[in-house]
């Protein structure tokens, strides 16, 4: 029997997948969609299922940060903690704002239509009031309450004369498009059960499916096909019972992630491209980043429930872009995040392990608030993703493996951080317990497989399109040529969607 022929075909289904598979069904094309991960659903198979949190067989150089991601119908959203900012104008120009990292080939002003068109489908909620993002209009829903936590943590922050605002979220704060509002169960990291999260599998992949998308989970992509042009021409893959399948299309959509894409590429070779897809630039696996990221508790002398409810709360960009004498390029923002339960939380106690002080930091859990810092991450090309020289997987492909170091820039802007918080929770009434600790890994990789204008330096062109591979596109946070200092994922669905309406508006025109 002959093969099936799509329009497209989908690697992958997370943040940008998602989005993308939506838009091709909703345009009327015949779209397949592969996911190598299970097809989740919140009412049935939490809370006692979950995803595999690290990608299996992803390999580590010795002291190297341990990147993480999720494989499953809608990707690492389902058990984020909605955190749903926009970067900021001056991300897409640090070098020739602030003389680092390297600009992108496309200006906020391109984006901003699609970051509005994202937040619509998703419901977001906010407020508009933040002084250091570009003027915009309302959120589709309003922003959620402050937590009694994060009002103390913005008074702090406005006695110091910082501006405190709220954190936009992809959780409904009202009931939207059939969805109920948030029940702030506090339990958004374990995937949510009740639907308010606006994750890929309560939003997009329901709309695809309804589009007439064909969505299958558990099929792993071995490689990508091309022809003696070089022109991308379909995929080989594996079936939920590993039966190895092939499909075929003109158009290939590369959406794995910063962890797993290059390792596709590579592993694709064909009569014009025997080093692997988009080897041109020898920039595929390079500029690997992951947030300079860590976590600030701080204790009151009032309750607040520090475990209740969402992360987000209220936000402090003040440093965003660097801080006067700060030994660090770029900054990173600060916001209230939720306390972690107590079996976990004792875990991070490194100073208050023991005896008395052990009970008396246990005893005051609920007058203890946590926040996160999430820094801007510089791409060096020693950080990267490549092909492990000694293990290889089921299929006798080399596994991916990880080289990722932190820098005295990343340390210095962590230590910053850290005295920013403590002032402002002094400042909002904090005592003098304090504990802090900078992340060993991080859930926001980005950057394996850059965008930009020039070729030889970079692997995708500002749409995203493959510069050595016509008929290919890769469309996740690995395109990022800067990371920024806000949690991904609105970038991505919004980068997404802007790809996957060129394509449609080509196609139509």
């Amino acid at each position: 029997m002959p093969r099936a022929k799509y329009d497209a075909i989908i690697i992958g289904l997370g943040a940008a997948g998602s989005v993308v598979t939506e838009a091709l069904s909703g345009a009327g094309w015949k779209v397949l969609a592969l996911e190598e991960g299970p097809w989740y659903s919140p009412f049935r198979d939490y809370p006692d299922e979950r995803a595999v949190r690290t990608p299996t067989g992803l390999t580590y150089e010795p002291g190297s940060l341990r990147p993480s991601m999720v494989k499953c119908v809608g990707g690492s959203m389902l058990f984020f903690a909605g955190v749903f900012f926009r970067l900021h104008e001056s991300d897409f120009a640090t070098r020739t704002r602030a003389g680092c990292g390297t600009d992108w080939p496309i200006s906020y002003k391109e984006l901003e239509p699609f970051y509005n068109k994202v937040e619509i489908f998703s419901g977001a909620s906010g407020s508009n009031k933040n002084v250091f993002e570009v003027p915009r209009g309302a959120y589709p829903n309003p922003a959620h309450p402050v937590s009694r936590g994060a009002q103390l943590f913005a008074r702090g922050a406005r006695t110091l004369g910082y501006h405190p605002a709220s954190t936009p979220m992809s959780i409904i704060s009202r009931p939207y498009r059939g969805r109920p509002s948030c029940t702030y169960c506090a339990r958004c990291g374990e995937g949510c059960m009740v639907g308010d999260k606006s994750s890929p599998e309560m939003t997009y992949i329901p709309a695809a499916v309804k589009n007439g998308a064909d969505i299958r989970a558990g099929y792993k992509v071995l490689t990508i096909e091309t022809n003696a042009a070089g022109r991308a021409t379909g995929v080989v893959y594996k079936d939920a019972e590993g039966v190895k399948q092939r499909a075929d299309s003109d158009l290939v959509m590369l959406c794995g992630s910063a962890l797993l894409n290059p390792t596709l590429l590579r592993r694709s070779r064909g009569p014009a491209h025997h080093d692997g897809l988009g080897a041109r630039s020898a920039m595929v696996g390079r500029n690997l980043m992951c947030h300079n990221g860590g976590r600030y508790m701080a204790r009151f002398p009032e309750v607040v429930n520090g475990y209740m409810g969402i992360s987000g709360g209220i936000n402090v960009q003040d440093f965003y872009e660097g801080a006067p004498g700060g030994d660090f390029h770029r900054g990173y923002t600060l916001y209230v995040s939720l306390l972690p339960p107590p079996a976990e939380f004792v875990g991070y106690l490194e100073r208050d392990r023991w005896g008395g002080r052990l009970m008396d930091v246990m005893g005051s859990y609920n007058r203890i608030i946590r926040l996160a810092v999430v820094g801007e991450d510089q791409a060096r090309p020693e950080n990267m993703v490549y092909p492990d020289p000694e293990a290889t997987d089921e299929n006798g492909f080399p596994r991916p493996r990880v080289r990722f170091k932190r820098t005295v820039n990343e340390l210095n802007m962590f230590e910053h951080a850290v005295a920013s918080s403590r002032s402002i929770c002094r400042a909002g009434g904090a005592d003098d317990w304090e504990n802090h600790y900078i992340s060993s890994g991080s859930a926001h990789p980005l950057g394996t497989c850059r965008m930009g204008d020039d070729p030889d330096k970079s692997v995708v062109d500002r749409w995203g399109a493959c510069h050595d591979v016509p008929g290919l596109y890769i469309c996740d946070g690995s395109v990022f040529p800067t990371s920024g200092a806000v949690n991904p994922s609105l970038t991505i669905m919004a980068l997404a969607a802007r790809t996957a309406d060129h394509l449609i508006s080509r196609r139509s025109g």
